[in-house]
């Protein structure tokens, strides 16, 4: 707590700096087309159905309010059910300071979920992975979000914890190969710092400028297995007008883990840290062999940002490809169907509709241990999607991607990136 303070009094002193010093420096740069703080009240209640690749289906009970009390903050309660079941609470730019200090607070209780894990790190040709039957998956997250000239310049220090048990461990075809007695569980908890200039027309819905982010997260071991490494991604996004509405977005992300003290990689102590017995039973011995190379590898060389899932290489399930290095580049072509301001209210849900977009992306990325073996090996998608953009601040979103691997659809909130 006294981290957060200090950090909290020294960007108070440093954006008085920064303010004096750059008045006035900010002609060259797009005007900002809207409101960047709006308070325009909306609601949600409604079950919403989810598509989330490597998770499963299922349907979200949303109790969903935006812009509380004529203020920035956004809350949401979702009930999980489906392929995961459970609660998760989140607020969003709870206004310390207005328009200057927000706070973000996520809280996730899952107790069932069935998650898949991919057999071997990289991009190996292989997409084989087995189940993990998780019967306990919990996160906590806080966050302090500082910004200043119109959310041009925003400073980040986030909290994380995970805690989790798993109880099954089974094949693609729902046969167990391992079952924990006790379940098996871990933890981990980080640290993240990050810096992000919005030089666009807008925070929310950019038509034109560009943004970089810069994301440094402290990974300290949590036993002394663990290891001792820190990660940073680099998130660089252009956008171009195109015709009179549309826009041409491009985004560049790369992360790389740094290892201070690599964590234990002998074989002998994974296979007893992790609980296996596996006797002379040939399927659970392969499982055996590929968790304990993957956590080697994790141990040896950290663990960058995964590709997969909801914004990078969408038609592959979460964290499909992980390795110590990654990168990434999508191209997402934003058709502007109109530009409105059109209130509704279905009374379970209101607000005001000022976009409809149609968007059309192809995206390349690229996993691998060490960083001389980036591009080596690349896996790529292609798709459609579907926005709808609110003056509350959201962003709903159905996409549909394609890739080596098949297709997967996804129905979330939020631009990609």
């Amino acid at each position: 707590m006294i981290k957060w303070i200090a950090f909290v009094l020294s960007l108070l002193f440093s954006s008085q700096v920064l303010t004096e010093s750059l008045s006035g420096q900010f002609e060259w740069l797009p005007d900002r087309r809207k409101d960047q703080f709006p308070t325009e009240s909306a609601h949600l209640f409604v079950p919403l159905p989810y598509s989330y690749p490597g998770i499963g289906e299922g349907f979200f009970l949303i109790g969903y309010g935006s812009n509380l009390g004529g203020t920035t903050m956004d809350g949401v309660v979702i009930g999980v059910t489906g392929d995961a079941t459970g609660n998760v609470v989140q607020f969003d730019e709870i206004p310390i300071i207005e328009d200057t200090l927000l706070m973000h607070i996520y809280l996730q209780e899952i107790d069932r979920a069935v998650v898949n894990n991919y057999e071997i790190r990289g991009m190996d040709d292989s997409s084989a992975f087995n189940l993990l039957d998780v019967t306990r998956a919990d996160e906590s997250r806080f966050q302090l979000q500082y910004t200043m000239e119109q959310r041009r310049i925003n400073f980040y220090l986030t909290h994380y914890a995970h805690d989790f048990e798993i109880d099954l461990i089974r094949d693609e075809e729902g046969v167990v190969l391992q079952d924990f007695s006790p379940n098996y569980a871990g933890s981990t908890e980080s640290t993240q710092l990050a810096v992000k200039l919005d030089f666009t027309d807008d925070y929310l819905d950019p038509r034109r400028g560009f943004k970089f982010e810069l994301t440094y997260m402290d990974a300290p071991p949590v036993s002394a297995n663990d290891p001792d490494y820190y990660k940073l991604d680099y998130d660089f996004q252009f956008y171009i007008p195109f015709f009179s509405n549309d826009v041409v977005v491009m985004n560049y992300y790369q992360s790389d883990a740094h290892v201070r003290e690599a964590g234990n990689t002998n074989a002998a102590d994974i296979i007893s840290e992790l609980g296996l017995n596996c006797g002379a039973d040939p399927d659970c011995l392969t499982i055996q062999n590929q968790l304990v190379q993957n956590t080697i590898n994790d141990r040896a060389n950290g663990s960058a940002t995964s590709l997969g899932g909801l914004e990078r290489l969408r038609s592959y399930p979460q964290s499909r490809f992980q390795g110590g290095h990654m990168a990434f580049v999508g191209v997402e072509y934003r058709w502007n169907m109109a530009d409105e301001e059109t209130p509704f209210d279905y009374f379970i849900w209101k607000d005001v509709r000022t976009g409809k977009q149609i968007a059309f992306f192809a995206e390349i990325g690229t996993v691998s241990e060490t960083s001389d073996e980036i591009w080596n090996e690349t896996r790529s998608s292609v798709g459609v999607g579907f926005r709808l953009v609110t003056a509350s601040g959201s962003v709903y979103r159905a996409d549909i991607a394609s890739g080596e691997e098949g297709s997967e659809m996804s129905v979330f909130f939020f631009y990609p990136w």
